[in-house]
Order: C-alpha cells, then sequence, then structure tokens
C-alpha cells in the first residue's frame, strides 16, 4: 500500500499538478490587493488556462507551444468581450472560433490539447463584457499570466529535464509487467481466459501509446543520442521492452493440454506460474526504482528458478517414458525455451538501469527509428479534407459550436449569474463520440454535487481563513492531480475549492454553489443531447475503417513473415514495421470496439461478430509472430513450396474477408484443395527430411521443434483465417 501510494505520488500527473497549483498561487498572491483582486484572478486565469498544452516533449516545441497559446488567449479574449455589444457580430466570430478550435483537434494529440485550451478561454473570455473599459488590461494580465506559467515550466524543466522520459518508461516497465502478470493467470486452471484476453488487449493498447512516446523523445532529441548516458540506456531500455512484449505476445500456448498434461504433478504448472509471476514482480520493482530514483536489486534469481523447473520437468519426461520426440514434449521444450529467452531479456533491462550502457550496445538499435516513430503533419490539405460530413472531426466541431451556442442563448435568456459556467461544463464533458460523452455528463454531475456539498460543510465548520484556504490549495492540487486518472474524483476536488474560494471572498458561496450545480446539469444536458440528435459520430462507422486496417496491415505482415521464412537473417525494417503497424492497427480495432459497446444497443450492430473478429485478429498476428521469433532465434531449414502455399492459403483468407465486407483486395484462385496437399506435403516433408538427416538427437529434436512449431502455428493460423473469412460472411 506504502510503495503503491509512493508511486502515485511520484508519476507525472502529481508533478505536472504541482506545477500548476504552485504557478497559481504565486501569480495570485504576487498580484492580490485588497482593494481589486481581479488581477490576481485574471493572471492565475491566463496561467491555468496554459496548462493544458504543457506535455512534456521535444523542449523547442514545448516553449512554441505555450508562446503560441499565451499569445492567442488575450488575442481571442479581446475580440469576443470587445464585440460583446454587438451581439450579431459577437455570435458569428463567436461560432466560428469555437468550430475553429475543435476542428484543429484532427492534427494529432499535441492539437487535441491546444484545441481544449482554446475551447476553455472561448469559455472564459467575455466574463467580464460588462467593463469594456478594462477590455485591454484584462488581456495584458492574460499574456502576462501565460508567460509567467510559461517561464515556470521551463524552471521546472532545467531541474530535472529527463524526469518526464523516465517516468514514462518506468509506466512503460510497470505495464509490461501487469501485463506478464495477466499472461501468468493463463496458468490457472479454472481462468476466464476470455476475460483475461480482453485486458490483455486494453494493456497492449497502453503500451504501444507509451513506445510511441519513448519513441518520439528519442527522435526528437536524436543529437544528443550517442554522448548522453541517460538516452543511450532509454534506446536499450525501448529495444528491450519491445522485445519483450513481443516474446510475450507471440509465444502463445494451449494451456489447458499443458495442465492436462501434467495431470500427475500439478504442482509443475503451479511452479511455471510462479515464475511467469515473478517476470511481472521484477519488471513492477525495477519500475519502482525508477520512479523512486533508487538503486534497483533483482527481488529474485529468476535464472536458478528456470533451472530448477527445467530440472523437474525433465525429471517427469523420464519418470513417465516420454520420448523427447514425443509432441508434448517437444510442445514443452518451446515452453522453456519462451521462459529461458524471457528471463535473458529481463535481466538486460535490469543491466540497464545498474550498469552503464555501453556505446556498443547501440550498434544498430537506433538505425531507423525515426521510420517507427509517427510524426504529426500539420498540412492545409489534411485539413480541406475533412470539410465534409463524413468526417467524425468535422461534426463533432460542428455539435460542438451548435452546442456552445445553444448554451450561451440559454444563459442569456434567463439572465444566469456565470453563466458561462454552462459552456466550461460542455466544453470539458463534450467528446466526438457518444459513450464517453454519456459517461463524464454522470460523472461531472456527481462529481459537482460531491464536491460543492463538501465545500459548503467546510465553510459552515471551519471558521479560520487560515485552514480554508491550506484546503482549498490542496484541493486545487488534487483536483488536478486526480481528474486524468479518475475524472469523477477529479472534479469534486475542483469543485471544493471552487466553492472554497468563493467562501473566502465573498459571502455568497452557497449561492454559488446553487448556480454552479445548475449550469453543471445544464451544461451536461445539452452536451449529452446534441452528443445524441445533431450530427451523432456512432463507433460504428468508425469500427468497419478499423476492422479494414486491421486486416490489411495483418495481410502485408503475414507476407512479411513468409519471405523473413524463405530469406532468413536478422529482421528487415519493413518486417518490423509491418509487424508494429499489425499490433497497433488491432490494438486500434479493439479501442474501438470498448467504445462502441458503451453506445445505444441499436447501434451495436454484429456486436458478437465483431468482438469475434478481434479477438481472432490478435490470436492471427500473435501466431505469425511466434514464427518470426522463431526464426530470429533459431536456424531453421529451408521454407519448402508448400510452407509458401500455406501462407499464401493464409492471406487469401483475408482478402476473401474484405471482399466479403465490400473492402478492396486481391483474390487470388488458389483453392482449399490446394491448401489441403500443401499442408499434407509439409508434414510429411518435415517428418521425412528429420529422420532422413545423419545428425545427433540433439540437433534432431531441435529440428522436430521447429517441424512441430511452425506446422502447429500454420495450422492454426490456416483455422484462424478460415473464421475470420466465416465471420465476415456473415456480417455481409
Amino acid at each position: 500500500m506504502f510503495d503503491k501510494l509512493i508511486l502515485k505520488l511520484g508519476d507525472n500527473q502529481f508533478y505536472n499538478a504541482i506545477k500548476i497549483t504552485f504557478t497559481a498561487i504565486v501569480a495570485f498572491f504576487i498580484f492580490y490587493s485588497s482593494a481589486d483582486f481581479t488581477a490576481a484572478f485574471t493572471v492565475t486565469l491566463g496561467a491555468l488556462l496554459c496548462a493544458p498544452i504543457d506535455i512534456s516533449s521535444n523542449f523547442k516545441h514545448k516553449i512554441i507551444g505555450l508562446l503560441l497559446v499565451s499569445v492567442l488567449i488575450p488575442i481571442i479574449s479581446f475580440l469576443l468581450t470587445f464585440t460583446y455589444a454587438y451581439f450579431l457580430v459577437f455570435t458569428v466570430i463567436f461560432c466560428v472560433f469555437v468550430f475553429l478550435s475543435a476542428f484543429i483537434s484532427l492534427f494529432g494529440h499535441r492539437a487535441n490539447l491546444l484545441s481544449f485550451t482554446l475551447l476553455l478561454t472561448i469559455s472564459l473570455s467575455f466574463i467580464h463584457h460588462d467593463e469594456p473599459e478594462k477590455v485591454l488590461t484584462n488581456c495584458l494580465y492574460l499574456l502576462f499570466g501565460g508567460l509567467f506559467y510559461t517561464l515556470i515550466s521551463i524552471i521546472f524543466y532545467l531541474i530535472k529535464p529527463n524526469r518526464y522520459i523516465n517516468l514514462e518508461v518506468a509506466e512503460c516497465i510497470e505495464t509490461t509487467g501487469e501485463y506478464l502478470e495477466l499472461r501468468s493467470q493463463l496458468w490457472i486452471k479454472d481462468a476466464d481466459r476470455e476475460k483475461i484476453q480482453r485486458q490483455m488487449l486494453e494493456k497492449q493498447i497502453r503500451i504501444n501509446e507509451l513506445h510511441e512516446n519513448i519513441r518520439e523523445y528519442l527522435v526528437y532529441n536524436k543529437a544528443r543520442t550517442l554522448n548522453s548516458n541517460n538516452n543511450r540506456k532509454l534506446l536499450v531500455a525501448l529495444s528491450s521492452l519491445l522485445e519483450i512484449l513481443e516474446l510475450a505476445m507471440t509465444n502463445t500456448f494451449n494451456h489447458k493440454e499443458f495442465i492436462a498434461f501434467f495431470k500427475d504433478d500439478d504442482s509443475i504448472v503451479a511452479e511455471y506460474k510462479t515464475l511467469a509471476h515473478n517476470f511481472s514482480v521484477t519488471l513492477k520493482s525495477l519500475a519502482f526504482h525508477i520512479k523512486t530514483n533508487k538503486k534497483h536489486h533483482s527481488t529474485g534469481n529468476l535464472a536458478n528458478d528456470f533451472k530448477k523447473l527445467k530440472l523437474r520437468i525433465n525429471e517427469y519426461l523420464r519418470s513417465h517414458n516420454i520420448s523427447v520426440y514425443n509432441e508434448n514434449a517437444l510442445n514443452v521444450n518451446n515452453l522453456l525455451f519462451y521462459a529461458d529467452k524471457q528471463i535473458e531479456k529481463i535481466k538486460g533491462l535490469e543491466r540497464v538501469y545498474k550498469e552503464r550502457v555501453n556505446a556498443d550496445e547501440l550498434r544498430g538499435k537506433y538505425r531507423d527509428l525515426e521510420k517507427f516513430f509517427t510524426p504529426e503533419h500539420y498540412r492545409l490539405k489534411t485539413f480541406t479534407d475533412h470539410l465534409n460530413f463524413r468526417s467524425a472531426t468535422f461534426r463533432y466541431a460542428l455539435r460542438i459550436t451548435v452546442t456552445m451556442l445553444i448554451g450561451l442563448l440559454v444563459g442569456n435568456i434567463f439572465n444566469f449569474e456565470n453563466a458561462y459556467w454552462i459552456l466550461l461544463t460542455i466544453v470539458v464533458i463534450m467528446r466526438p463520440g457518444y459513450g464517453l460523452t454519456k459517461q463524464r455528463s454522470t460523472q461531472r454531475v456527481i462529481g459537482t454535487l460531491i464536491g460543492g456539498v463538501l465545500g459548503i460543510v467546510a465553510l459552515i465548520l471551519i471558521d479560520s481563513n487560515i485552514i480554508l484556504t491550506v484546503l482549498a490549495i490542496f484541493s486545487m492540487l488534487f483536483g488536478y492531480w486526480l481528474s486524468a486518472t479518475d475524472y469523477k474524483i477529479g472534479v469534486t476536488f475542483v469543485t471544493f475549492y471552487v466553492i472554497l474560494i468563493y467562501g473566502l471572498l465573498t459571502n455568497n458561496a452557497e449561492t454559488q454553489l446553487v448556480y454552479r450545480i445548475l449550469d453543471t446539469v445544464i451544461g451536461a444536458l445539452l452536451a449529452y443531447l446534441t452528443t445524441r440528435f445533431v450530427w451523432p459520430t456512432w463507433e460504428l462507422n468508425s469500427m468497419n475503417i478499423y476492422l479494414e486496417n486491421s486486416l490489411k496491415a495483418i495481410k502485408l505482415y503475414i507476407i512479411e513473415v513468409k519471405y523473413y521464412y524463405i530469406k532468413k537473417g536478422e529482421p528487415t525494417t519493413s518486417y518490423k514495421l509491418a509487424r508494429k503497424n499489425a499490433f497497433i492497427e488491432v490494438g486500434n480495432l479493439m479501442a474501438s470496439f470498448q467504445r462502441m459497446i458503451q453506445e445505444p444497443k441499436r447501434k451495436q450492430l454484429n456486436r458478437v461478430e465483431l468482438y469475434e473478429l478481434t479477438v481472432l485478429s490478435q490470436t492471427l498476428i500473435s501466431s505469425a509472430a511466434s514464427i518470426g521469433t522463431y526464426i530470429q532465434f533459431h536456424k531453421t531449414t529451408e521454407a519448402s513450396k508448400a510452407f509458401k502455399l500455406v501462407m499464401d492459403y493464409i492471406n487469401n483468407n483475408l482478402s476473401q474477408a474484405l471482399h466479403n465486407l465490400d473492402f478492396d483486395a486481391e483474390i487470388t484462385s488458389d483453392t482449399e484443395e490446394d491448401y489441403k496437399i500443401s499442408m499434407s506435403e509439409l508434414k510429411a516433408i518435415r517428418k521425412q527430411e528429420v529422420e532422413k538427416l545423419d545428425i545427433d538427437d540433439a540437433l534432431k529434436i531441435q529440428k522436430l521443434e521447429e517441424s512441430q512449431l511452425i506446422i502447429d502455428q500454420l495450422i492454426w493460423m490456416s483455422n484462424l483465417s478460415e473464421k475470420i473469412e466465416k465471420t465476415t460472411l456473415k456480417m455481409k
């Protein structure tokens, strides 16, 4: 429990919350005056509005982003406040600003954060519309607040420039450990394997994101890669993490068969599960020591545990008179090979953080790194291509424009006090998809109610302004910290500190709470209704695109596996890229499915088939990757013509699946009969080849292992591709 608290206090969200809170407090007290505290609030607001854009990445991009938003905030505020008296002109400018701010989110993560910041700015721009004579002064205060936050952010960065990326790597190590922990649970006899597989897919999505963040950092810091010890560590660590995940994903086992095989001594399976669990424990321990900046010491001895397990398994085989050529014995050898290799990779990752990394270890690791990173391109063509109703971003931009305009009119017509809270609620809650908007609407209303009630209770029971101020500061810190991980709790703390501040500065905090709750409910209701009925974007449409992309990516990867088996040697860049894209596209498909099941039932067409296709796609690329991994770590025989024909058959099934879904795909004239003949030939050829070879038993076993693994995977992949084709036929 204590370790978890230490980890939570050391994460990037807490660090950013401290930075935001510190900036707000310092800015407020510098400009606070008992006569007029408007300046203090405005400067603080300018600083807080800049915070969302402050993501840790390339230092140059960080500064450019913060300076840009620092300038845009006062410009937008000036134009909207200045034109507020001319309502028609104001409405046009307001709608244009909202639409463009929402629309730029299509340019990627950084642009999405800028979009959110600008929408917040628009919502708060005309708070002081009744004081037009102060508009220029207030805008200068906003500008100063933004520049002040930029300065504080630079100082925090210079104090610990590597903190962000080291924590990203630590989180990646920890999440990979959680993935391996889920794999270990598959060895439980009565495990809910379908549920575990679902959870593993969710972890993969997050791990892929973290890999991309680390790549981005390394690409943008290319000039310092060879002369920075930290960057050398990052480079080798990323390579090790990719290999650990790849080994895990590409070595799939029939757990029920293994459990049945060791039925006479089920403690062997339990011992292997413990070893697999200790993979996770070791990685989590390493992540903990990186986050707490402590020297890492191994929690156990994986190599010794593996040796003991291997001796027990060999003894079991001997005592049961099981031949080393037996099919089950070969499968056990492949299981042991995986465990041995995984231990090697985990120990290699540990060594990165125990010693300095030599430049020799970088050889070839940086090569082509940029090709694996997906840069964000801000092209005008991207903008114009999405100016149509086929684009989900275009519909979202129109929808939020209409919603905020309605919210503005409701606030004006009914003369709500602080009606801008309606707009703030819409901005924070509203998302392109229905499911997330609905979820956040509920969470925000609940969080506002709880936080508001707690705030009023605190004001009634506590007489000391000092205690209330301390509570407000800590509530602000916790609000910004927890909003990213638990939105409802984050909103609770934010509302709590807002009510405390009103209570400290005015005598009508109870009235403000009523208005805040009312405005929140109205904003949440508007966001929910318009997302549901105004140019809605249903995930089913997007999922079809993700399904097409994933099937095409798998096809390309299977082609690369086929050529890799033929050519041998080190994996080529095209092979690695195809593998990465296949896993990412299937991850996108899974994420899309999760969003779809949050939508109304009538919008979940072919839900069963889509889930089945997601799982089948994930299993298929894992099987294909297991062949690639085996080739990488073993000296394999020459690929036969039958092998090529079977791989072509698998790809042809995927092409037929795409064709069933009305997507473009080239279908060859290969028949199922060709496949059956090829598979029979493959089995016969492999058996005859091995039996005729004049080699020692150890080498013969190795070749039988290859034969067993390759043929089993080909049969499995063929069955999976057939299921994919049949499942898509149901959806036709």
